[in-house]
């Protein structure tokens, strides 16, 4: 379930949610007696020791009750803590993989278009760094957002029903530390959300320079790409250490401002004492309120910059999941390919990326069941966009596009996409071992499915030769890999999910031309409707139909004797890898 905004996810802890502040309110509760009753004892020995000098037993009676009342309501108040805290800490934690899992389905409902346009380091830096600021945010708020001013309150009142003066002393140094908190409150979100800025773009920089690593160290631009990088974390620590600068005020400021209070009690204590009627027992309890209220304040202005970044971290994600994707899913479920008609068939459609020059113009084609037909075109001639299309990764801003007769938009993504195995231009490999890779098309696929796969795709007799053969570490993007293995493992992946439509988006560039014609052939054994898109001619001349691309138009369709004949583009494509070859 996608939720529509960032606090979405905890409405289900909804009562966990209540129920800490209200423990933790009452644990405040038991805290603020304690000076009270402590205060109690203190005078009734004073009284006792001026009066008689003797303890009688009801005197010791009285003042051990007293003594276990106190520890009564510290047991009490910390076994309270405790279940609050575990609240607080699970709450949070289910919060945030709920929060976690909601922006993992949005980027998946979202096309590659809004993701591109939102920003990928953005999205990882909203999944990473702001859910765990709104995962901090609601365990300090469970645990401190009541008990901080429930203590601060409660002491104030407690230190007037001592003594007036002493109230006023409280009230005064609490209302100084209040105006430094809000100060701080005010200053600080626009700098929290400058600060998650410069952290996207640090982001962005990071991935660039992994991505296109060998591309910097071939042009030599190492010192170039660290100035960037320098710069820009520079501009991050510019921004942090001046919101830290006002952070750091709150601690400070409070301190003094408690620690006068704290000198103006004993001053009351030294030298007015018989003036206001102050004693030593209301001394020992408004220095306990003084304490109380400090280690309060000290929390509270935790919680306010937890709350601070949390909500500048808030507004990030909403913007993030009030995104309407702008593909959805339709009511049918997309079959196997009829026996007659088409399977797939473009209509005079047309497709922007969001520029003024659309990247397809009134695109007509078609593919029937058990065709093998190709693609080809210079580089950005609309290859990938028009396959883009048939899979619903695009739609049309004008035109149709149809399965089985039946418009796109109208089967469920998941089964319309169940029926394409798709091997994508730029190979993909997650991290794990061949055999994961490869069970990530049929996860029961026998160990005779794999091989049959593994022989089809010429991937076989290389990774036999691996010590651990289908149990060998594959590394993040298939990094410790050859271009053309990589190539044949996910050939090899899309055969064994035994779909009825293969895509091959220019996925034997890397394979010579022996082992491209060889995987091509094996392909063809499995009667599979076949969409080959290539640079190569070569690896497309034997298709049924053969599409020329160019310009994001369709310049000629044929075979490939017709177009050697009619096409000048073909031709030219054919007659110079011929050569080179």
């Amino acid at each position: 379930m996608v939720y529509k905004t960032a606090l979405g996810p905890l409405k289900k802890y909804g009562v966990k949610v209540v129920l800490a502040p209200l423990f933790k309110a009452f644990e405040a509760t038991c805290e603020l007696l304690v000076p009270f009753i402590v205060k109690m004892i203190i005078d009734y020995l004073d009284n006792v020791n001026s009066t008689s000098g003797a303890w009688p037993t009801e005197d010791i009676v009285w003042v051990l009750l007293r003594s276990l009342l106190v520890l009564g309501l510290a047991v009490l108040g910390f076994t309270v803590t405790m279940v609050t805290q575990y609240l607080a800490a699970r709450v949070s934690a289910d919060y945030a993989y709920d929060l976690k899992k909601s922006l993992y389905e949005q980027l998946d409902n979202l096309s590659t278009r809004q993701i591109e346009a939102f920003g990928t380091s953005k999205t990882l830096t909203l999944i990473n760094n702001d859910s765990f600021s709104l995962q901090t945010g609601v365990n300090m708020f469970m645990r401190l957002f009541v008990r901080s001013p429930v203590i601060l309150v409660g002491s104030v009142v407690a230190a007037f029903l001592i003594n007036v003066y002493a109230g006023l002393v409280v009230l005064g140094a609490l209302f100084l530390s209040s105006i430094v908190t809000a100060l701080v409150m005010i200053l600080t979100p626009k700098r929290y959300a400058a600060i998650q800025g410069e952290l996207d773009h640090i982001s962005t920089l990071s991935e660039d320079s992994l991505s296109g690593a060998r591309v910097v160290r071939a042009f030599n631009k190492e010192a170039d790409e660290q100035v960037r990088f320098e710069d820009s974390s520079l501009a991050y620590k510019k921004k942090a250490m001046r919101l830290q600068k006002i952070n750091a005020l709150l601690n400070p400021l409070t301190f003094a401002f408690v620690s006068l209070g704290i000198i103006f009690v004993l001053y009351l204590v030294g030298y007015k004492s018989s003036d206001i009627g102050f004693g030593v027992g209301d001394a020992v309890a408004i220095m306990s309120y003084f304490t109380q209220s400090l280690a309060a304040l000290i929390a509270f202005s935790k919680l306010v910059t937890s709350l601070t970044k949390a909500a500048s971290s808030k507004k990030r994600i909403d913007a993030f999941l009030s995104l309407e994707a702008d593909i959805t899913d339709g009511e049918l479920v997309a079959e196997a390919p009829r026996d007659n008609g088409s399977v797939f068939e473009i209509r005079n459609a047309s497709l922007s990326y969001g520029g003024e020059d659309a990247a397809l113009r009134n695109i007509n084609f078609i593919v029937n069941k058990g065709e093998k037909i190709g693609l080809i075109g210079g580089t950005g001639s609309g290859k990938s966009s028009l396959i883009n299309m048939l899979e619903r990764f695009l739609d049309p801003f004008e035109g149709e596009v149809l399965y089985n007769g039946v418009k796109l938009d109208r089967y469920t993504l998941s089964s319309l996409r169940s029926q394409v195995a798709l091997v994508s231009q730029k190979p993909q490999l997650y991290k794990g071992t061949i055999r994961s890779n490869l069970l990530l098309a049929k996860k029961d696929a026998t160990e005779e499915e794999i091989e049959s796969a593994l022989k089809d795709s010429l991937a076989y007799e290389f990774v036999m030769k691996f010590e651990k053969g289908l149990d060998h570490e594959v590394q993040e993007a298939g990094t410790n890999l050859s271009g053309g293995q990589k190539q044949r493992v996910l050939i090899a992946r899309a055969l064994l999910s035994a779909r009825p439509i293969l895509i091959l988006d220019d996925s034997t560039s890397a394979l010579d031309y022996k082992s491209d014609l060889s995987v091509r052939q094996n392909i063809a054994k499995r009667n599979l409707t076949t969409i080959i898109v290539s640079q190569r001619a070569t690896s497309i001349k034997d298709c049924d139909r053969i599409y020329v691309l160019d310009g994001g138009k369709i310049n000629a369709v044929g075979k490939h004797d017709e177009l050697l004949n009619s096409c000048e583009i073909y031709r030219e494509i054919f007659e110079s890898q011929v050569s080179v070859k």
